[in-house]
């Protein structure tokens, strides 16, 4: 795979941590401060700190969520290393995107990192819904899984649609528009990717009373995502082994 190697910006990251869970919810981000995010884990039973520097730069060691947001320059290839070897030791990584019609770049940026870790979902690059809108569970808009427990009602502005396949999932649609992927998930090895395309749903979520982003955020960071632990293969793996044995002790009594 073709490295990048181009000029990188220092990045802003947000530390977060448990007394329960230890972990670092890392967010970089070039076009907006973290503040909001950062001081709400703080307000919510997390220790969080932000940090200045290259991803590469950082012991990922321990850490429960990475958040990296809307890059304002290519990631360079030691930082997609960085962020290939985390999701190897079972870290998540919480993408944070815009709508098309106003961060294009930068979500292409993510799509280029996305597919170098193996993800199979990248945005489209439009601009959907826009206006403040609520998906809903009632609606059939925030789907069934742990990673949405407790949240009924999600506050977003305009995002640009994600295009999933594979083991990728969605996990809540736009407003009244079934089928139209507003957020993603999916395990890669024993990590977890997020894919979120509106940096409205938590800039100011801490003050939206009667929504339930804030809960989201709170479960990207230790909600059961399906990943198996660190060293267990994956099903598909488990196949693949299986298939080789097969194979060999065919080969042995031939």
């Amino acid at each position: 795979m073709k490295s990048i190697k181009m000029a990188f910006t220092a990045a802003v990251f947000a530390v977060v941590s448990t007394a329960s869970q230890a972990g670092i919810v890392n967010i970089w981000s070039d076009a907006y401060s973290p503040n909001t995010l950062n001081n709400f884990y703080n307000a919510n039973g997390h220790t969080s700190s932000v940090l200045n520097g290259n991803l590469d730069s950082f012991n990922l060691n321990g850490v429960n969520l990475l958040w990296a947001m809307q890059p304002a320059n290519d990631y360079t290839s030691a930082e997609l290393d960085a962020m290939a070897a985390y999701l190897a030791q079972g870290g998540r990584i919480a993408f944070m995107g815009e709508h098309g019609s106003f961060m294009p770049a930068q979500n292409n940026r993510i799509n280029t990192a996305l597919a170098f870790l193996g993800a199979t979902m990248h945005t489209v690059n439009n601009a959907v819904s826009c206006g403040f809108q609520t998906a809903s569970r009632a609606d059939g808009e925030i789907l069934e899984h742990t990673l949405t427990a407790g949240v009924n009602n999600y506050e977003y502005a305009c995002y640009s649609e994600l295009s999933i396949s594979g083991s990728a999932e969605a996990l809540m649609y736009g407003n009244g528009l079934i089928g139209s992927v507003m957020m993603a998930y999916q395990n890669i090895g024993p990590g977890s990717v997020f894919f979120i395309t509106d940096q409205n749903v938590w800039d100011h979520s801490p003050t939206w009373a009667g929504f339930d982003n804030t809960q989201m955020f709170l479960n990207l960071v230790t909600a059961e995502t399906g990943a198996p632990p660190v060293g267990v293969p994956a099903p598909a793996s488990l196949a693949l082994i299986a298939f080789g044995l097969l194979a060999l002790n065919r080969k042995k009594v031939l």
